[in-house]
């Protein structure tokens, strides 16, 4: 699957809002400490006081600052030269811009102040409440603003042409679909969950979409007619909902392991990206609604999206950072050794061969190959991922003295000379692998010694290490401890562990360094003697886990996100020749 992130930018501390020019490429982000810009030419966005809000206009490449002492600071972004100041009122945030009539629209107090981008003159359109969001529809010029849980209709002179008012505070989110002119908003549960439909040619609501649970935040693509609506599917887990905008029907649900925060669509690439509570962005492919997560950073809140370079900018206010999605480039699948796309499966059998197993990508098997001798000398095997960054799967080996070895792999199921990248790793009674624990976009390496404790080794992203991390005690209960890649689809890679009674525990790490807890996920388990977690085995976008019993046969236990487990299917017999599966 395309989408990874490839790099994560500081910004100033409690970041509000970010906006990104999709001619010019450059970002830009409302800090406390000011705004923070980077891009190709990006210069420094001046600003009469501490900003609120920022967007951009691509067509004028006028960049639009409101500040909490009553301006909004107008800065060219060609020349970055001094700003002008424009006085729109008390308390300025939020702010919509059409770029058809070259109008700016800013929420302030009471009301929602309308600047003309040419003269910078401002008139005034009064409204009740704090003004939450403004949308505008540049084929009809018109202004949508949701404001106090009622959507008021700012007609294209700049008049107040009417309000939907469903009772206090009874409007969550809105959207616009410029290509059909229709309006959607999402109500109260109060009110009856539901998307409401509005006319853009009348302002009616002429229909309602009811919603089986309750909902958020709602986006639409104009180009597909899909409306995206965020569901609480119980604390804490969400999803999203995707509906036709024809039929009105629901056509698929995507579960998410948290409540989302912000939809945001790229409508070039037909991609949705939902930002998740607490960390994470769930990535929806429109054509076929399968979905993957990436790790984004602590508390995404908002996103920007530059469809002409096929990247999603994510603000992360637990970091005060932006991570940048790159739609361009794949998410690395961990187990593929033949390079083909899907998860794969290593089998060593009793005489020490290695066999490759290539997955098919659909849960079933290709016809397998030797791919080395010798294995049965090595205590330990583990399928790290690309550990050396050159962006092949590599296998992890130590041998009887305790040596660790790195087998590159070529990409094409067979393998690079190979490495040593430790000793003494014979006092480890487990080694797994855990994706980038820490955050960095390095993969690293758990491992619990004799004591049961489990040390985190940090990779350096170049098959070396950084410093090794203290990551708990009390491990020596568990009989079995596998890393499963992102099993729950917050974007974090997970382990699993099997306790002396035979319960699966996940334990979820919060991406920077800890955990942020373990979750029972199944009973008796110790009837399996061999827990594998390939990644996503059958091609659904979930990370899976392949579990042998005693009678030799392969089960798959395919994810869905979150806590949600399914029930297993057969995918093999005849593995009990083997003395390792990774």
């Amino acid at each position: 699957m395309a989408d990874d992130v490839t790099d994560v930018f500081t910004v100033g501390d409690r970041p509000s809002a970010i906006a990104v020019n999709p001619v010019t490429h450059t970002v830009h982000v409302a800090t406390s400490q000011g705004v923070s810009s980077f891009g190709p030419g990006a210069g420094h966005v001046a600003a009469n006081d501490l900003p609120a809000y920022v967007a951009v206009n691509s067509v004028t490449n006028k960049i639009y600052v409101s500040t909490i002492s009553g301006f909004v600071s107008v800065v060219d972004g060609a020349t970055y030269g001094a700003p002008v100041n424009v006085p729109v009122g008390a308390n300025p945030g939020v702010l919509g811009v059409d770029e058809s009539n070259n109008k700016i629209y800013v929420g302030v107090k009471d009301g929602v102040s309308i600047i003309n981008g040419d003269t910078n003159a401002v008139t005034k359109v009064p409204v009740s409440g704090d003004t939450r969001d403004i949308q505008v529809n540049p084929a009809t010029n018109k202004a949508y603003v949701l404001a106090g849980g009622v959507l008021y209709v700012i007609d294209a002179s700049g008049k107040l042409k009417t309000s939907i008012n469903i009772g206090t505070g009874g409007i969550l989110s809105v959207a616009v679909n410029e290509a059909t002119n229709k309006i959607y908003f999402t109500t109260l549960a109060r009110f009856g969950a539901s998307i409401r439909v509005v006319d853009g040619a009348t302002d009616k609501v002429t229909s309602t979409i009811p919603m089986s649970n309750n909902v958020g935040t709602v986006a639409v693509n104009s180009q597909t007619n899909r409306i995206f609506v965020a569901a609480d599917m119980g604390s804490p887990e969400g999803a999203v909902k995707v509906i036709d905008g024809v039929s009105q029907n629901q056509i698929a649900q995507i579960k998410t392991p948290t409540q989302i925060r912000e939809i945001v669509l790229n409508e070039a690439s037909n991609k949705a990206y939902a930002l998740l509570s607490g960390r994470g962005v769930t990535i929806i492919d429109g054509q076929d609604n399968t979905a993957h997560a990436v790790y984004s950073g602590w508390e995404p809140f908002a996103a920007a999206v530059d469809t002409s370079a096929d990247k999603t900018y994510v603000l992360n206010n637990g970091f005060s950072s932006v991570a940048v999605i790159d739609g361009s480039v794949p998410t690395p699948m961990k187990n593929d050794f033949n390079g083909d796309g899907t998860a794969d499966v290593l089998a060593r059998d009793a005489s020490g061969v290695l066999w490759l197993y290539p997955g098919d990508g659909a849960g079933g098997w290709l016809p397998r190959r030797a791919v080395g001798q010798g294995w049965n000398v090595m205590t330990a095997l583990l399928t790290p991922g690309d550990f050396n960054g050159d962006g092949d799967s590599d296998v992890m080996a130590r041998d009887g003295s305790g040596v660790l070895w790195l087998y590159p792999g070529d990409g094409s199921g067979g393998w690079l000379p190979r490495v040593q990248v430790g000793q003494g790793w014979n006092g480890m009674s487990a080694i797994v692998d855990i994706g980038d624990f820490h955050g960095d976009t390095f993969l690293d390496i758990a491992a619990r010694d004799s004591s049961g404790t489990l040390w985190i080794y940090r990779g350096d992203g170049a098959g070396g290490w950084l410093s090794r991390t203290w990551a708990g005690t009390g491990w020596n209960g568990m009989s079995e401890i596998t890393g499963v890649t992102d099993f729950n689809g917050d974007g974090v890679h997970d382990i699993v562990a099997r306790d002396g009674a035979g319960a699966l525990w996940l334990y979820q790490p919060n991406g920077y360094g800890s955990w942020l807890g373990r979750t029972a996920i199944g009973q008796g388990w110790n009837s399996m003697n061999s827990l594998v977690g390939p990644g996503d085995f059958d091609g659904d976008g979930r990370a899976d886990i392949l579990a042998r019993n005693s009678a030799g046969e392969l089960w798959l236990y395919s994810g869905a996100g979150g806590s949600a487990w399914p029930s297993a299917s057969r995918v093999g017999t005849g593995w009990n020749g083997m003395t390792a599966i990774l």
